[in-house]
């Protein structure tokens, strides 16, 4: 057990522990440390001021999220470090991030209110696999890669050779080290069949190792099947909020991958997320997709062109979806982005007085397809839309009109040529059931729709849905 650890569980266990006691710990382990304000300062918090002292981290993300996530690091990055005999490291650590994640996300679904203590319990649940490697070298041997990503093996293996298996063996070591009474619980009982009404921390945390295997697996109808079975059984979740559970978590893998990962890969060059869920072809990791918007958000062009023109300041327009993802919360949102493919070749052709012209008549023919309610703003050569109440299918057919508007149209310039607009555009929307899960993932979507469309050339529509991360899947 690692001093910061023991520590860390001897101020989960003091009621009135002070702020200052909590980062004087966390500040003795100079990589946790570190790593717990680059978490505070990522895009999980999107904070204007940067956060430099561990204390205003714990002020930022909350003294519990705080102790709880440092000793869940604290113990990953020791693990981690321990010798193996024949335990897949990349297959234990996929499946306890994983897991962690989709506690997490399962206990909001269920209103459980100690989440991050949820999230450390199920990160831990497999901890008996290591300690069993280490005293039992030989137990693992012969069940290869194929066996390992079966839990069930893995279990059915360690009940013919000793007659218990790694949760009853990792429950009693936590127990040992003086860890909370309700996480050693959830361990002791996480291969256990909770039923529905029973203890829901101890079945968030069972049932988070059933949506880890379904994406270790690589998914299926099958899987699926399996998952939905499981939390319909225990939380009385159906098809529709199983699927949107899914999406939470890969979502929070992804954005999350950091904080855990790099712990993890310090310790052996584990590739912690190498195999999670197949992407689809044109899809990419959301730190991608993030750079993608990124990159489309930097782009000027003739700023100060549009102001009377009923086109809102991309601040603006943010703020606007921000404020109204958060306020029409499960209703259907859509956004759109239309790119003029050639403006930047126009502005070559024909100067900027061209291009301030053009521009207009493109704002002028969004405002009049969309509604007063809508909103839109620019980035450089890209109108971005918020169509609100739209489903993405609803969306689509207003932006496919707007494109139509430019196909066979010609503009006459000064010296007396004729020019196209060459219009695509991407839209990112609930579909029947599933709502993007926040503004952020809904301008992403809308980027990797645009981006799709690029590709595939001129007067394109594309349209990108919640649930494209899991088509392959399931």
């Amino acid at each position: 057990m690692p001093t910061v650890a023991t520590r860390l569980l001897e101020i989960q266990e003091k009621p009135d522990a002070s702020l200052t006691e909590l980062s004087d710990v966390i500040s003795l382990d100079v990589y946790l440390a570190s790593t717990l304000l680059r978490y505070a300062n990522s895009a999980a918090y999107n904070l204007v001021n940067k956060v430099e002292t561990v204390e205003r981290a714990a002020v930022v993300m909350g003294f519990n999220t705080v102790r709880d996530v440092s000793l869940s690091l604290s113990l990953t990055k020791a693990l981690a470090g321990q010798p193996g005999a024949h335990l897949d490291y990349n297959i234990f650590w996929q499946r306890s991030l994983l897991a962690a994640e989709a506690a997490r996300v399962l206990g909001k679904a269920v209103k459980e209110k100690a989440l991050d203590e949820l999230f450390l319990a199920a990160l831990l649940q497999d901890l008996g696999l290591l300690a069993l490697d280490r005293v039992r070298p030989d137990l693992y041997a012969k069940l290869g890669d194929g066996g390992q990503l079966q839990h069930r093996t893995l279990v059915e293996t360690e009940q013919q050779a000793l007659k218990f298996d790694h949760a009853k063996f990792g429950g009693a070591l936590l127990q040992e080290w003086g860890m909370h009474e309700r996480t050693v619980k959830a361990v002791l009982e996480s291969h256990s069949d909770h039923a529905e009404g029973e203890d829901m921390f101890a079945a968030c945390v069972a049932t988070s190792g059933f949506i880890a295997d379904f994406f270790l697996s690589g998914g299926g109808d099958e899987a699926y099947a399996k998952v939905g079975r499981e939390l319909y059984r225990v939380f009385s979740i159906r098809d529709s909020q199983c699927m949107q559970i899914l999406l939470q978590v890969d979502q929070a893998v992804h954005s999350n991958q950091d904080l855990y990962a790099e712990v993890v890969n310090s310790a052996g060059e584990i590739e912690v997320f190498g195999k999670i869920a197949g992407e689809p072809e044109l899809g990419e990791p959301a730190a991608v997709i993030n750079e993608d918007f990124a990159s489309l958000g930097q782009q000027r062009l003739l700023e100060d062109n549009l102001d009377n023109e009923g086109v809102m300041s991309p601040a603006a327009f943010e703020n606007s979806l921000k404020n109204s993802f958060r306020m029409l919360r499960g209703q259907p949102t859509s956004v759109a982005m239309v790119s003029i493919n050639n403006l930047h070749e126009l502005r070559e052709l024909y100067g900027d007085k061209v291009i301030r012209l053009l521009l207009k008549v493109v704002s002028r023919k969004i405002l009049e397809c969309i509604r007063v309610e809508d909103f839109t703003t620019r980035y450089g050569d890209t109108f971005a839309i918020i169509l609100l109440g739209a489903r993405a299918k609803d969306a689509v057919r207003v932006v496919e009109r707007i494109v139509n508007l430019f196909e066979d149209a010609r503009y006459t310039v000064a010296d007396g040529n004729r020019v196209a607009l060459k219009l695509c555009a991407g839209v990112a929307g609930s579909s029947e059931d599933i709502n993007f899960d926040s503004e952020q993932y809904l301008m992403n979507g809308a980027a990797l729709a645009l981006q799709g469309a690029r590709k595939q050339g001129d007067y394109v529509v594309r349209e990108e849905l919640p649930e494209r991360r899991l088509k392959e899947l399931v």
